[in-house]
């Protein structure tokens, strides 16, 4: 009896201690909202792939700005940003780094994405060329050869901006070629005459492999909504101080950066773009500076509704939009913006 009775006692220890592992293992991996004790878990959904050009939000999670705001942040990057503003209408992801015309096709479509805060002050986008070709306004392509990575996106909205500006169309170029994100190769073997580019890295690629180059700024020419930070309609209604939370930390974020660049460029290299070989820093170093002059502003995060009109406008001549929203101040929301 006395054996049994041992026997019952060394099994029930047993069972205790693996149903305390069991309990343990579930507090540390949580099957729920909530990580890192009262922390709220995020993905934060970001086009391409990492890079020095996503420091500010690398900067933001480095020092604990996330986590002053209650946010347990992760980062999921992609090159299909449809994807990501698909699932952001669905509310299968709560943010997302998206740029202003996707946001406007998505509402056109009833997809519910609202932008609360603007990354980019200036537009990314530009036209690259060899400089002794002397293409320096928009005016200056008519009959070239135009490389641009496909007809829709950012890139292809800035281009037809372009040629508004220079009373041109497309027809009046020699031709338009979908070169994919293939612009140094392009430019340096002489295929194009000019390519659409990200002016802040593509330019300086071109420059460092072949030839000087000129570059023409979307920006110097028309004002349109650039990359920032969306959520959804269910997000804001159901938990407005988390999307305030992450309007908050990422504003300064882009602060830190524009404060000092060199120390958040050590925190991307180190901690979030560790595969970058080393001799490649001194260029990626001049990326996050160009970077740095887009995403200046004297109010950090707040849009123009002037630049919403001109995308919109933007997008219907070119035929990728059909009609003005109904409302599209809604595809818009600055009252996240910290006082």
């Amino acid at each position: 009896m006395s054996f049994t009775r041992n026997r019952a006692v060394l099994v029930l220890v047993v069972v205790g201690i693996v149903v305390a592992l069991l309990a343990a293992a579930y507090a540390l991996t949580g099957d729920n909202d909530e990580s890192n004790g009262d922390q709220t878990a995020v993905t934060l959904f970001m086009s391409y792939i990492p890079s020095v050009q996503f420091a500010p939000v690398y900067v933001a999670a480095e020092r604990g700005y996330f986590a002053d705001e209650g946010i347990a942040i992760t980062f999921e990057n992609s090159f299909n940003e449809v994807d990501g503003v698909d699932r952001l209408a669905t509310n299968d992801l709560q943010f997302g780094l998206i740029s202003g015309e996707q946001v406007v096709l998505a509402r056109a479509h009833d997809r519910p994405v609202v932008y609360v805060f603007e990354w980019y002050h200036r537009f990314p986008v530009g036209i690259v060329s060899p400089a002794d070709l002397g293409i320096t306004e928009p005016a200056d392509l008519a009959g070239r050869v135009v490389g641009m990575p496909g007809p829709q996106g950012a890139s292809y909205i800035g281009l037809r901006a372009l040629l508004n500006a220079g009373g041109l169309s497309e027809s009046d170029l020699d031709e338009l070629r979908t070169i994919g994100f293939a612009a140094p190769e392009n430019v340096c073997e002489r295929k194009v005459d000019a390519a659409v580019v990200y002016i802040a890295n593509e330019p300086l690629t071109i420059e460092q492999q072949c030839m000087p180059v000129n570059v023409i700024e979307v920006s110097d020419y028309a004002t349109l909504v650039a990359n920032g930070l969306v959520t959804n309609e269910q997000t804001i209604r159901d938990n407005p101080d988390l999307v305030r939370g992450m309007v908050r930390a990422i504003q300064r974020g882009i602060a830190d950066v524009l404060d000092d660049p060199d120390a958040a460029f050590e925190i991307a290299v180190q901690n979030y773009v560790t595969d970058l070989p080393e001799d490649q820093y001194d260029t990626q170093r001049q990326v996050l500076l160009n970077s740095t002059d887009l995403w200046r502003s004297e109010a950090l995060g707040r849009t123009n509704p002037v630049a919403w009109v001109a995308t919109q406008d933007i997008l219907i001549e070119t035929g990728l939009l059909d009609a003005p929203l109904a409302d599209l101040d809604a595809a818009y929301n600055m009252d996240f913006l910290p006082e």
